[in-house]
């Protein structure tokens, strides 16, 4: 820990080093302290000087539904980051892992209303659809393996194609084993 002072009754209970914390030119460099009594911003330099250390009381973190408003959010690089509501503006420290910021959330929130918090993770979550996307473009590619021969990873099978008469008119459909083909002529149903 670099040059701050702990007063007699405050105690450390984390730390963190490699913090982002300032505007566009800011970077991982900064030391982040939390103690039962403040939160400490040890600024450093690109050499690990340390340019100055900003103290954030814990009693002026606004609360509200009795949890300590201490939210997940990004940096705009995409990384997490702990948003700190006080109740004389706002604070943005970013982090390198999500786990760390959801566990920093879960302490400051233990220390500040004596409760376990859990944290939402949606603001730093995918955009909404892109599951459905992926599933989509998964199948995509495992039909592209397929009708090229190549093994698809989740059953090490190649789709077998198959060719039969429709049941209803004796048209020629073809397709994939076990699938359900519509017959082009007549629009009816079946299983290949």
């Amino acid at each position: 820990m670099a040059r701050y002072n702990l007063l007699p009754n405050e105690s450390i209970i984390i730390k963190e080093e490699n913090i982002l914390h300032g505007g566009l030119m800011a970077s991982y460099t900064n030391e982040l302290i939390l103690t039962n009594m403040n939160l400490v911003l040890i600024s450093k330099g690109a050499f690990g000087n340390v340019k100055g250390i900003q103290t954030f009381p814990l009693k002026q973190i606004k609360i509200f539904n009795g949890k300590a408003q201490v939210l997940l959010g990004k940096t705009r690089g995409g990384y997490p980051q702990i948003d700190v509501y006080f109740s004389n503006g706002q604070e943005g420290f970013g982090f390198q892992q999500k786990k760390e910021a959801i566990m920093w959330i879960d302490t400051i929130n233990k220390i500040v209303t004596g409760n376990s918090v859990e944290v939402d993770v949606s603001p730093i979550m995918a955009i909404p659809g892109v599951e459905y996307i992926a599933e989509t473009l998964k199948g995509t590619m495992d039909t592209f393996k397929g009708a090229y021969g190549i093994k698809i990873k989740n059953n090490n099978k190649i789709p077998e194609k198959v060719a039969k008469k429709c049941s209803s008119c004796s048209a020629s459909i073809s397709g994939t084993k076990g699938q359900i083909a519509r017959c082009q002529y007549c629009d009816a149903d079946q299983q290949l």
